[in-house]
């Protein structure tokens, strides 16, 4: 079981925080990490991000055990059958037709962590040396980079780097990108919504998290990062320490 913490800032150029998470246990005592970040260009993002965070909290506080083997198939279908039914609220009610958030999920095993991912939201691993993406950005930009059509240090200015190609919500099916990681050898497991990885380089935010402080002071300084280098959104993630392999 990780040290784990979800931390949050509403940020200085937003009136409402659109970024919802959390660190929960299932019956056995699992634990699983979650983020989402609603979608500001629709309608009631807070809502779709809240709306995930409960429904993944209250179907996984029920499990009993999810074992490693069952794990991706345990958070593809989760994150499915959820995002049928935040289409259907959302559908069903015009206050709210066609909002969506992202979702960034990670269970976590002794020795491994399995992430699913849609949208533009992150998981890392990070240690003293080296900060790795987990997770792959659905978004036109990160498609661009993919394709070749402009670099990573392109992306992280292009001025269309906030259109996203997948969410939850505004369509009945969705199907989560599955990773599976050894998490040896590193020091945290980090969720970030973009408001956090837009505006802060991983290396800055790696070589803060080289410091030897606290987890609470960590995520204090991640907040204080993202105002210091302009972050215009909301600020969102969950930290997690990796005990035993610190140095």
């Amino acid at each position: 079981m990780l040290n784990a913490q979800f931390f949050t800032d509403t940020g200085h150029h937003r009136e409402k925080n659109e970024d919802a998470g959390g660190v929960f246990y299932n019956q056995t005592k699992q634990q699983l990490l979650i983020l989402c970040d609603g979608m500001g260009g629709h309608k009631a993002g807070e809502v779709a991000s809240q709306f995930v965070v409960n429904r993944i909290q209250e179907i996984f506080e029920e499990e009993n055990l999810v074992e490693e083997k069952q794990a991706e198939d345990w958070l593809r279908k989760t994150l499915q059958q959820i995002n049928r039914e935040l289409y259907h609220y959302a559908s069903t009610n015009d206050a709210y037709r066609g909002m969506g958030t992202t979702a960034v999920a990670a269970l976590v095993f002794d020795n491994r962590v399995v992430v699913a991912n849609i949208g533009d939201s992150r998981a890392y691993l990070v240690n003293s040396r080296n900060i790795e993406q987990i997770t792959n950005d659905h978004s036109f930009v990160n498609h661009l980079v993919m394709t070749g059509q402009i670099t990573e240090e392109e992306a992280f200015t292009h001025p269309q780097r906030n259109i996203i190609t997948k969410v939850m919500g505004t369509d009945k099916l969705v199907i989560p990108d599955i990773y599976v990681k050894r998490m040896k050898f590193y020091d945290y497991l980090l969720l970030n919504s973009d408001g956090l990885s837009d505006f802060v380089r991983p290396k800055i935010i790696q070589q803060q998290l080289s410091q030897p402080v606290s987890l609470e002071e960590q995520g204090q300084a991640l907040l204080d990062l993202a105002q210091e280098y302009h972050s215009t959104d909301n600020v969102s993630f969950v930290l997690a320490e990796i005990e035993g392999d610190r140095v």
